[in-house]
């Protein structure tokens, strides 16, 4: 299926390792249809960790991509590893999304690789959103978890969904947009009254409508006066809030129980931009002058590579993030680097190992070519008409070098 630039959204899924990334991008992809059962990172039957060593290690070394597409909309989703040693996997994933999503262990709290990924997401200008995980287990603590991210994030921090517990212990979540709760048995959403969470409830409900009051003047004005916003003002206000980094919201879910993932994939969609929502991305011409890329067909090709492997099927594998235009088999594109014309191959769809033959690759997309020749990471593939150049990937330093020599020849 063909999709609008304006119904993709490129995601970054990120944070400390072992906090549940992989899961959740599991967890979405079960939801969305796209696989029949859902694998486990403890078994290796993941669809983003398919490398044997990942599979032997049971944690991510690599980024990988998994598009999931759900009622109209695609998420291509970047799992990247949490693991320090590989952080390598952020750095090139970044520069294909638009926005990040944090992920935060409801067990372990804010931990270091939590705060990288909030940096990361700052440093590189793009959406934030917080996705607690394991939210249903007997340890976690919520409430707990926003104040030490309110200490470690800053004001920006923004409840949208919290957890509370029936009587019979049953979890449950409450939409603070909608102030409706909900359970879910097998996967299924279940609406149930709303649970008595005290004093909290109205603070939290304060605390939002605060966060959205400072992204318009109208609605501040609103605020002050007392009037409560309606759930279309909240959600405005909200994706206004996010595109512009005012604000981070908080959603929470359990990935392996299926629970409240709905309403994260709905949010992702509300809230988080889209690619052609983005704005002009500059980059340079050969001269040097700044150059404006929008996101539409219409402009000259311009594509990004911002990973590439070596696959053992199908030789150099090139990851390319289609910026405006759209890359398709047989149109020579030239190497903004070299000055040398690349011949495109057939452009590939990929789902963790997984690569489905493509019509083509279109702006705001994410896809793969194999076979190039000279193409790197960080290189910028473009029409002959209009040769630009986006600026390469800053990878981190590595904190140990090593040499390795021969002892015979």
């Amino acid at each position: 299926m063909d999709y609008a630039s304006k119904d993709i959204r490129n995601i970054l899924v990120a944070g400390h390792a072992g906090c549940g990334k992989t899961t959740l991008t599991e967890a979405l992809l079960y939801m969305s249809g796209a696989i029949e059962r859902m694998g486990r990172v403890e078994d290796g039957t993941t669809a983003s960790d398919f490398d044997p060593e990942e599979i032997r290690r049971k944690a991510s070394l690599n980024s990988s991509i998994v598009p999931v597409e759900y009622e109209g909309i695609k998420y291509n989703l970047i799992d990247v590893p949490g693991l320090f040693d590989f952080e390598t996997g952020a750095a090139e994933g970044i520069m294909a999304a638009e926005s990040v999503l944090i992920c935060v262990s409801g067990r372990s709290g804010v931990t270091v690789g939590a705060e990288k990924a909030y940096q990361l997401a700052l440093k590189h200008n793009k959406a934030r959103m917080v996705f607690v995980t394991k939210a249903d287990l007997e340890n976690a603590d919520y409430f707990k978890i926003l104040e030490e991210m309110k200490i470690k994030f800053g004001s920006t921090v923004c409840p949208c969904v919290v957890p509370a517990k029936l009587d019979d212990g049953t979890p449950v979540y409450i939409n603070l947009f909608s102030q409706k709760a909900f359970k879910y048995e097998s996967g299924k959403q279940i609406q149930v009254e709303l649970p008595d969470i005290g004093h909290r409830f109205q603070g939290l409900i304060e605390a939002m409508s605060e966060a959205i009051a400072e992204t318009d003047d109208e609605l501040m004005e609103k605020f002050f006066g007392g009037e409560p916003f309606t759930t279309e003002e909240i959600v405005e206000g909200m994706r206004k809030g996010v595109k512009d980094g005012l604000i981070t919201p908080v959603f929470c879910g359990s990935a392996v129980n299926q629970q409240a993932l709905d309403m994260l994939l709905f949010n992702m969609h509300k809230l988080l931009p889209s690619p052609e929502h983005d704005g002009a991305t500059l980059a340079e011409d050969a001269n040097g002058e700044p150059v404006e890329l929008h996101c539409t067909e219409a402009e000259p090709t311009a594509a990004y590579v911002f990973k590439t492997v070596a696959d053992p099927f199908v030789g150099k594998l090139s990851y390319l993030r289609v910026v405006s235009g759209k890359v398709t088999a047989g149109e020579p594109l030239v190497n903004a680097r070299t000055g040398e014309p690349e011949k495109i191959g057939k452009p590939l769809t990929v789902i963790g190992k997984k690569q489905v033959d493509s019509d083509g690759i279109i702006a705001g997309d994410i896809g793969a070519v194999a076979k190039l020749v000279s193409a790197k990471t960080g290189d910028t593939l473009c029409d002959a008409e209009r040769v630009v150049k986006l600026p390469a990937p800053v990878f981190p330093k590595p904190s140990l070098f090593m040499a390795v020599t021969v002892a015979k020849k």
